[in-house]
């Protein structure tokens, strides 16, 4: 006998066939909002538990600091996973920076690798130093973490690099500007103007650099500010003086009253 179904279970089935489908859409939608991260490789014997530094303090009674190294003539398809899963070999790498082009995206050939003990980054400098990696030598050293701000450093380094495209830089540079925006922009351009005005002047070559709108704009603020300076300058010696002149009445008031006296 062919399987009777009611509708109770036909209404059932569809709802679970909706439910299934926006569980999906939704996956999809939370997936493309993501940004795109680094992911970065599993390394041989990452899923054993690591200690704290607090057991690690207790153990060794010494206190751990970070060490950075900074790597040069790297070759062409050392990115970041081949770089995360080498330096593992030696240590526990907190991050890295791989530098690459503004324009192309494509690695510039150095990079920053954070290390969790400052020991094994001297070690990883030490080795690395000199080792001849597809026909380039690679050149190591430590950095002074004192003088290099390594928030700044660091900052999005698991976000993968894009390049824009020509459209999204036209619509950067046609974008409306406030009026904040538009003074910076104007100062700044007078700065290299007036710099590169002292050059001509430096060399002899008699061409000043007037036409451009910063120049006037930035002649202009400092004219006001001068005539603003000179004004509270007139300003002071006039209540000075008022200050002078009142002192003398009331002296002149006071021996009136002691002549009458």
């Amino acid at each position: 006998m062919a399987n009777i179904i009611n509708d109770d279970d036909d209404d059932r089935l569809i709802d679970a066939e909706d439910s299934s489908s926006d569980d999906e859409q939704e996956q999809q939608q939370e997936e493309e909002n993501q940004e795109q991260t680094l992911s970065l490789p599993s390394v041989a014997g990452s899923g054993k538990r690591k200690l704290k530094k607090s057991e690690i303090k207790r153990n060794r009674l010494v206190t751990i600091q970070p060490g950075l190294i900074r790597l040069s003539g790297l070759p062409y398809g050392f990115f970041e996973r081949e770089l995360y899963s080498y330096f593992s070999q030696f240590g526990d790498v907190t991050r890295l920076k791989l530098i690459r082009s503004k324009k192309t995206g494509g690695s510039r050939g150095y990079a920053y690798v954070e290390f969790e003990d400052e020991d094994v980054a001297r070690i990883a400098s030490e080795s690395m130093n000199g080792y001849l990696m597809f026909r380039s030598l690679i050149k190591s050293r430590v950095m002074d973490r004192s003088k290099i701000d390594t928030d700044k450093l660091f900052q999005n380094w698991k976000k993968i690099f894009s390049v824009k495209t020509p459209k999204q830089k036209r619509a950067l540079y046609n974008r409306v500007k406030s009026d904040e925006q538009i003074t910076k922009s104007n100062q700044r351009r007078a700065k290299k103007l007036l710099k590169q005005q002292d050059k001509l002047n430096s060399i002899g070559i008699k061409y000043e650099l007037t036409d451009f709108i910063p120049l006037e704009a930035l002649k202009k603020g400092d004219e006001e500010k001068k005539s603003l300076s000179s004004k509270k300058k007139n300003e002071e010696v006039k209540s000075q003086i008022s200050k002078k002149e009142n002192i003398k009445s009331s002296d002149k008031i006071i021996k009136k009253k002691s002549v009458k006296k």
